[in-house]
């Protein structure tokens, strides 16, 4: 059994002391507030109108905008929600049909049930345009919005994540998932397309995990077990409650798996805390603590025939480790990949509407990381990274009428900054070896925004915003190996704006058109500089991608049958970041490949979204993306690859999600039902062919995958409730994988898990 304790960069392992901290978090949050004692009751959302316009005279002030637009995630007994929703990754509240751009939003009994709540990948399967793998863990998803993110070989790119609004992703661009538990989750929210303009270094998309709030009248302590195949388990333990003044939620997890493929154990525990004290119905103060801490091992990749003949193997390919310190015969196994990463960031949020429609909310957070995260096959392939992260955010809104119209305007102000330490080492089968990199790195961003909405007519609304953005990479090199400085400075700064209007001429319909621009600089990693021997330093000839997306779309909700989504738009790069290698040996190797900017592109696309409850205890979810993404002006080592497809992004995506659900009689809140996902091939080279076929072939072959679950949740009494729910994953045992972009001839494919089956129960007391 591996030791889940923080590991220095000396190899020895160090106990942690946040997991006392977070028991005695936790241990307080389940003690219920006097008062609040009482069975579960359930708050009424409001009703907001969707595509009418209240009279000048009715302006919403600040705080109705909020007092209507509020809602328990626990207040649903309906699978999905036929009625429109609220974001508030737009910056402020805002229903998801007055949005003119393509937003999907998740509720909680959606992420959960059924779900072992493992990994973020479950959520987003259902949301178009979104491509989720997970690749060797739970924590280790690849998303991508639209194309953008499938370069990434760790980590998120190009997606702004946040949780309650507040970034996770890190100054450079980079994202890690650990902090996120799905079982704290009240919706994600999903906004697709450009969001420079809200939040800066970002082109693709922005995915908001919105937590859940404790609720006067609902206070609870439940915990959930999750067990299943491959040595899997997973214990949780949330409390949530209120008292007149302060409201808390608490959620503990630990997770233990033995991994469907060999060398692939993984173990994780996370605390999500949410902390809410209102002065007044004008002011509250909130603190949201989230601390992940996982270990897991990296099994590799697989060439084509290993996949499909063995799916379940690590990586066999041997490689030797320059400057050849082992045998070529040496198998990977031998270097122990592994991943071993602590986070913890407390933040608080201050809010206060000092006038009727006035106001201002002001954040600030520390973060910290460890890493220790020995790989293959490269030199300094076993990495440390001590990091701290300061952050503070600023934002004034107004909903004052102009020229007798409702109009609402934000102007805010972000800044955040990043202090890293890397100490990479040789990996001597496992342990720290000699000293091979020594760098500091600095990086920080900041910029200044507004964006207004402003109603011309009751069924139009006209949006604009504009931000400006700088982003600052400095590395000091304190070792400078081989008598070369790495040290050096690269700075970006970008104006980026946004248009949009939405026309509502019935309840039902909300056409919008919409025009948006981006930048997004390399990550840290990214930078890797292919002019030096062993490419420390800033690479002086790569620069941000740009991109302009032009999108048209419809939504609304027919009455409580159909809620539907359709989203059509080209985004245009303009020096997109893209991966390359240059084989087993140089700064560029295939263990630790550089990138460089392609001329232009365009990505085209179609996406559906629907929602459709043909009766009351049948809900189908459906989500179609068609996605024709090409070079335009492409030339790599002379060859011209204009009009072929980008790699690593399918043609063609469908899910399709049936449940239903015992409404009434004995058996009401039994349920079942069927997922099924189809997704085409897609190429791995941006060539699009593979120069080492048929080590790899030229396609990462399409897969349809089925899955079933079936559950029973009830209140026995006022105070105590059950669930227990299993599942079977993948019934038909298909044999699929993600696949790395531009491998070149080193192994491509890692497996998904084969057909897998979980079972789970939790119990809910409530005081």
């Amino acid at each position: 059994m591996k030791d889940l304790r923080g590991v220095g960069a000396d190899g020895e392992r160090k106990r942690s002391g946040f997991g006392w901290m977070l028991l005695v978090l936790l241990g307080w949050s389940m003690m219920p507030a006097a008062g609040a004692v009482g069975h579960a009751t359930e708050r009424e959302s409001s009703d907001v109108s969707t595509g009418t316009a209240e009279r000048a005279s009715e302006q919403p002030t600040l705080q109705e905008y909020e007092r209507q637009l509020e809602r328990n995630p626990e207040s649903s007994d309906e699978l999905v929600r036929m009625d429109p929703v609220t974001i508030t990754a737009t910056r402020t509240p805002k229903h998801v049909t007055q949005v003119p751009g393509a937003v999907t939003v998740v509720e909680q009994k959606q992420i959960l049930q059924g779900r072992p709540a493992t990994g973020v990948d479950e959520t987003l399967r259902i949301v178009p345009g979104v491509q989720a793998e997970r690749r060797f863990g739970p924590d280790d998803v690849r998303i991508s919005i639209r194309g953008s993110g499938v370069r990434s070989t760790f980590g998120v790119r190009s997606i702004r994540v946040l949780i309650d609004g507040i970034p996770l992703t890190e100054v450079d661009g980079q994202t890690r998932l650990e902090p996120i538990d799905l079982d704290a989750v009240a919706r994600v929210e999903v906004l697709r397309g450009p969001s420079s303009t809200l939040y800066g270094n970002a082109s693709a998309g922005v995915i908001n995990y919105v937590l859940e709030e404790g609720s006067q009248g609902n206070t609870y302590v439940e915990p959930r077990f999750v067990f299943g195949a491959y040595e899997f388990y997973k214990y949780r333990l949330k409390a949530a409650g209120a008292s007149d003044k302060f409201s808390w939620m608490g959620n503990y997890s630990f997770l233990d798996s033995g991994g469907y493929r060999d060398h692939s154990t993984t173990r994780n525990q996370r605390f999500l805390g949410k902390f809410k004290y209102k002065f007044s119905d004008h002011s509250d103060l909130s603190l949201v603590v989230t601390y992940g801490q996982m270990d897991g091992d990296i099994p590799g990749n697989l060439f084509r025939s290993e996949f499909e003949t063995n799916p379940r193997q690590q990586q066999q390919t041997p490689h030797p480790i320059p400057p050849a310190l082992f045998p070529a015969t040496t198998p990977y196994a031998a270097f122990q990949p592994a991943r071993k990463d602590e986070r913890f960031r407390p933040a608080l949020t201050y809010r206060n509407q000092f006038t009727e429609h006035q106001e201002i909310s002001v954040t600030g957070f520390f973060a910290t990381r460890d890493l220790y995260h020995p790989l293959c096959c490269f030199p300094g392939s076993l990495i440390t990274l001590t990091r701290i992260e300061n952050a503070a955010f600023i934002k004034y809104a107004n909903t004052v009428s102009l020229f007798d119209h409702d109009n609402r305007l934000i102007i805010g102000y972000d800044w955040q900054d990043q202090n890293s330490v890397n100490k990479n080492y040789a990996n001597v089968l496992g342990s720290p070896g000699a000293l091979q990199e020594y760098s500091q790195a600095r990086i920080n961003q900041d910029g200044v925004y507004a964006q207004n909405e402003f109603k011309l007519t009751d069924t139009v609304e006209l949006i604009g915003g504009v931000r400006y953005s700088q982003v600052r990479f400095k590395v000091e090199d304190h070792l400078q190996l081989g008598g070369v400085n790495g040290s050096g400075r690269r700075n970006f700064a970008q104006t980026t704006g946004l248009a949009g209007i939405r026309y509502s001429p019935v309840k039902w319909a909300n056409f919008y058109f919409s025009f948006g621009q981006s930048f997004e600089t390399p990550t840290g990693t990214e930078f890797r500089n292919p002019t030096t021997a062993t490419g420390v330093g800033l690479n002086p000839n790569i620069t941000p991608q740009k991109s302009s997306n032009y999108e048209v779309g419809v939504k609304g909700a027919v009455g409580d049958k159909l809620f539907y989504d359709i989203a059509l738009y080209r985004q245009h790069f303009t020096d997109e970041l893209l991966q390359f290698n240059t084989g087993f040996t140089g700064p560029c190797s295939i263990f630790a490949p550089c990138f460089r900017n392609a001329g232009k592109s365009d990505h085209d696309g179609f996406e559906i979204g629907l929602a459709y409850r043909p009766v009351p205890p049948v809900t189908v979810q459906m989500a179609y993306t068609y996605a024709d993404y090409r070079f335009r002006d492409y030339v790599v080592n002379g060859v011209q690859l204009a009009g072929r497809r980008l790699p690593g992004v399918p043609e063609h995506r469908l899910i399709i999600d049936l449940t239903y659900e015992q409404l009434t009689g004995v058996l009401a809140g039994a349920f079942g039902g069927v997922e099924w996902q189809y997704q085409t091939d897609y190429f791995l080279s941006d060539t699009n062919l593979e120069t080492s076929s048929p080590l790899n072939g030229q396609k990462n072959p399409s897969y349809t995958v089925t899955s079933l679950k079936s559950g029973y949740k009830t209140m026995l009494d006022r105070h105590w409730g059950i669930e227990v729910f299993g599942r079977l994953e993948n019934i038909f045992d298909a044999n699929y994988a993600f696949a790395t972009v531009n491998p070149g001839n080193a192994p491509a494919f890692g497996p998904f898990v084969g057909r897998n089956v979980f079972g789970g129960l939790s119990v809910r007391y409530v005081f």
